[in-house]
């Protein structure tokens, strides 16, 4: 019987205009038929309905090449005079009807119709059926013809196989390829697109072609990686540490898959072992991923992602490197997430009473060392609380006096970001002397002013940490 899978085979073939020149077909239309639609292949698979048995259609499986034409014929013409035109041609050419029905005898009409998959589905009542084997002097033909109405007109489906052998020479070899070397794409250098004040890590160099497209580093911090993923829900590790992470955004010649690869193998070369990875969809959503482990890299399909989280055991600290790779059809990028486990330092200089109120006597403001936040973040460390309580106990002892809180950050990461940080981190500051303290709010006031009021040259790092700062600032338009 006549595949349902036929209607799919045929939706893909490509549709021709409707103009047909009467010299290469075999019949010419009934006089007032219209084109609607024609469709032709250069070599398929045709099912042939040569029989109804119980309901069930028998086929036989003929291929060549194939001529499909949909006319649109007035409501005049009954489908079984219309077929019976077309096979009265048949017989006059010797042709031979392996199988023929009309209405009731086609069996269902919505079936029958699936099976034809005619060009034209609207018309399907008072169906009829012909097929047949034509042997010409120089060809072999088999004919479907498939005619059914409804209120507005008549339609007949012609469908020709010619039968031929397969063309099998269409598709050109080139030998010469065969004894060629393959050659690696080259990449152009593309470092000095970088993030300002970005640079790779010292363990491991970034793929050619790649640059820094975003950066993060802290000395000390706090970070959340994925360790495992048990039914869909992401196990993550907060580990603390030396922080570098880095974002690159890479040539797309390169394949996902190539990507996750190369770093796998320079991280074996170094002694890391795996701890944990995922590919694709089974890595869930690149928006839960980001929501979870605040991504650098996020655009792209989830179908592309590659993670990776490794770990080295060395006796200076254990280090661990997360690796996410993910991209789309125009773009890719990877992120490098290395943590060096370290202790905090916490025998930073801290300020005490005597010396904040000197210092302020004498310029006017004074740098808050020691209170220190989470990586990336607003939220104080519980080893800055000293520091807190010398400042709040200062301002309590000059209750006259106005102050500014004012936050800082070294120029890494995009100014417009550095800006929003330092004054979440100012009014952190404000938040925690008022509410904890019991300092009055009208005494201070937050500001951030990000990058842009350097002490130190922020081209090494030494410098950078001086940079990071927040200072309390005596406003003299309320003394």
């Amino acid at each position: 019987m006549l595949r349902v899978g036929f209607s799919l085979l045929l939706a893909t073939s490509i549709v021709l205009s409707a103009q047909v020149n009467a010299k290469e077909q075999l019949f010419a239309p009934l006089s007032e038929a219209k084109i609607d639609k024609k469709l032709e292949r250069h070599f398929t698979y045709y099912p042939l309905v040569i029989g109804l048995d119980e309901g069930k259609y028998l086929m036989d499986d003929i291929s060549g090449k194939l001529s499909r034409i949909s006319y649109e014929i007035p409501v005049s013409y009954e489908p079984t005079h219309i077929i019976n035109n077309y096979k009265a041609q048949i017989t006059k050419l010797g042709g031979e009807i392996l199988f023929e029905c009309a209405t009731e005898q086609c069996g269902k009409e919505n079936r029958l119709q699936q099976q034809i998959s005619p060009l034209n589905t609207t018309p399907k009542n008072h169906p009829a059926l012909v097929t047949a084997k034509l042997v010409l002097d120089k060809k072999l033909l088999f004919l479907s013809l498939y005619s059914a109405n409804w209120k507005r007109s008549a339609s007949l489906q012609l469908d020709i196989v010619e039968v031929v052998p397969e063309p099998l020479d269409l598709v050109k070899v080139n030998q010469a390829y065969l004894g060629t070397e393959i050659i690696q794409n080259q990449f152009e250098d593309r470092s000095h697109k970088d993030q300002r004040n970005s640079k790779d890590h010292p363990m491991i160099d970034r793929l050619p072609g790649a640059y820094i497209n975003d950066y993060k580093q802290f000395d000390f911090g706090q970070i959340k990686v994925i360790s495992a993923i048990n039914k869909k829900k992401y196990q993550l590790e907060e580990l603390e540490g030396r922080i570098t992470d880095i974002s690159y955004d890479l040539p797309r010649n390169y394949s996902e898959y190539e990507v996750n690869a190369n770093y796998k193998a320079a991280l074996s070369q170094l002694g890391f072992t795996s701890v944990f990875n995922c590919q694709g969809k089974d890595c869930g959503g690149r928006t839960k991923v980001y929501q979870n482990i605040k991504t650098l890299a996020s655009n792209g399909q989830d179908e592309s992602q590659f993670y990776s989280l490794y770990t080295l055991d060395r006796p200076e600290g254990r280090v661990h490197a997360m690796v996410y790779v993910i991209g789309y059809s125009d773009g890719l990028w990877v992120e490098l997430r290395v943590v060096e486990e370290t202790q905090l330092v916490d025998d930073r200089v801290n300020i005490d009473l005597d010396g904040l109120t000197d210092k302020m006597a004498e310029t006017g403001h004074v740098a808050l060392d020691g209170l220190l936040f989470k990586f990336d973040s607003d939220q104080i460390l519980p080893e800055a609380k000293s520091v807190v309580e010398v400042v709040a106990t200062y301002l309590k002892s000059h209750p006259k006096q106005s102050f500014y809180v004012i936050g800082h950050t070294d120029d890494k990461g995009k100014q417009s970001y550095n800006q929003i940080l330092s004054d979440k981190r100012a009014k952190a500051v404000v938040k925690l002397l008022v509410s904890e303290y019991q300092v009055p709010k009208t005494q201070l006031t937050p500001k951030g002013i990000g990058e842009y009021s350097p002490v130190a040259n922020n081209s090494n790092e030494a410098g950078q940490k001086l940079n990071r700062r927040v200072e309390l600032v005596l406003r003299s338009d309320k003394l």
